[in-house]
């Protein structure tokens, strides 16, 4: 029997589908009270896809041709637990980083969850 790690696996994932019409998408903020639902013009699609593991294999994505990329580079801040000094600290290293790996003149970061953020006020 071999020990080998499987190098894929298989998972169904929900994406976005947009307007049939072309339009541009849009969905309220505010559920039906009736039946929890948001009103809006696009749906969503369930398809099974393959999932590749990348380790060792990092420098085959980037962000041009993946939608993401790999960079290691040892973070500043390594605390988490407080959002005032995540945004304080690691919000402005995050952005530099991210304006040197992308040529980018402004990034804007949001929604980090740490356990302090739950639940989010909606």
């Amino acid at each position: 029997m071999s020990s080998a790690k499987p190098t894929t696996t298989s998972a169904n994932l929900t994406f976005f589908v947009g307007p049939k019409d072309g339009s541009k998408a849009y969905a309220h903020t505010t559920a039906d009270p009736k039946t929890g639902k948001r009103e809006g013009n696009s749906s969503q699609e369930e398809r099974k896809v393959i999932i590749e593991n990348l380790r060792g294999k990092e420098h085959t994505v980037s962000l041009d041709t993946t939608g993401f990329q790999y960079y290691k580079e040892p973070a500043k801040h390594t605390t988490f637990a407080n959002d005032e000094e995540i945004k304080q600290e690691y919000y402005p290293e995050t952005s530099e980083l991210i304006k040197k790996l992308t040529g980018a003149s402004r990034v804007v970061l949001f929604d980090h969850s740490t356990p302090e953020s739950f639940p989010y006020p909606f």
